[in-house]
């Protein structure tokens, strides 16, 4: 059976001779054919495309907006580190001053029992009413005053005291040049390196007590010295074996170390 044809004319505008095509039926349903699946697959690319750009365009955004968020969060933090800084400061001046006011009525009514019947009457009581403890005898003042009882440094406790660490002291994370002050009266009995502690103040209180400050960037006071609590015996440093500027703060009692943290909670 013979195909069946089309013929395909072409008149050109500057000439009389006419061309002919004689074309087989089935090419046109070919070409057909061809042409709907090219629609199809133009139509189906042309909507992933689209499809795609949004995605691109919503990503884009997603992305700008978590940008604005961690810069938000990294502002929180920093005010919140600030404002922590400032509570920690503020209670490390108040023990510096022994301004410290303490809200924990279960801890100020056993304070008051602890020291319930620890006063006795004297005739030779010295009144100063400029004094904090203008009630105490000066014999009383000065034990008092040998006692470590203040923040060596107005900072940051960056190390707990870890007997099982090995770790037998208190750091204070500080900024470098920030003064040091004595915790307590006494006399200096050493004033120098030493070694992995770096520079190093030790000073016996005279009552059993031995307070040390170490890393410290320079010394201000010399082995032989009298201090007096809260007097600046040197600055934070970074000297010997340290990772940043801090102050490692130790007491010793009776030739045993014990956790400072127990002078300096209230």
């Amino acid at each position: 059976m013979k195909g069946k044809y089309y013929t395909v004319q072409i008149i050109p505008e500057d000439s009389h001779e006419i061309k002919k095509f004689r074309v087989l039926s089935t090419w046109f349903l070919v070409a057909k054919i061809a042409l709907a699946v090219f629609i199809v697959v133009a139509g189906i690319f042309a909507f992933n495309l689209a499809k795609l750009n949004k995605i691109v365009a919503t990503y884009e955004k997603m992305r700008v907006m978590n940008a604005q968020l961690i810069k938000k969060d990294n502002n929180y933090e920093e005010m919140f580190s600030r404002l922590d800084s400032l509570w920690v400061l503020e209670n490390r001046l108040q023990n510096i001053f022994e301004t410290f006011i303490e809200n924990d009525s279960a801890k100020i009514n056993s304070i008051i029992d602890r020291n319930r019947f620890v006063h006795t009457p004297n005739e030779k009581i010295n009144v100063d009413y400029d004094n904090v403890h203008s009630w105490e005898s000066g014999e009383e003042k000065v034990k008092l005053e040998r006692i470590p009882t203040i923040i060596p440094v107005a900072g940051l406790e960056s190390k707990k005291y870890d007997e099982d660490e090995g770790h037998l002291g208190i750091d204070y994370s500080a900024t470098a040049g920030s003064p040091v002050f004595a915790t307590g009266s006494g006399i200096v009995d050493f004033a120098g390196n030493k070694d992995d502690l770096g520079n190093t103040v030790t000073i016996n209180h005279q009552n059993g007590y031995v307070s040390t400050y170490s890393h410290l960037k320079d010394i201000r006071v010399r082995k032989g010295n009298a201090v007096s609590k809260g007097r600046v015996i040197g600055t934070v440093g970074s000297t010997g074996n340290t990772t940043g500027a801090h102050l490692h703060y130790e007491i010793i009692k009776d030739g045993k170390h014990i956790d400072p943290s127990i002078f300096t909670n209230y």
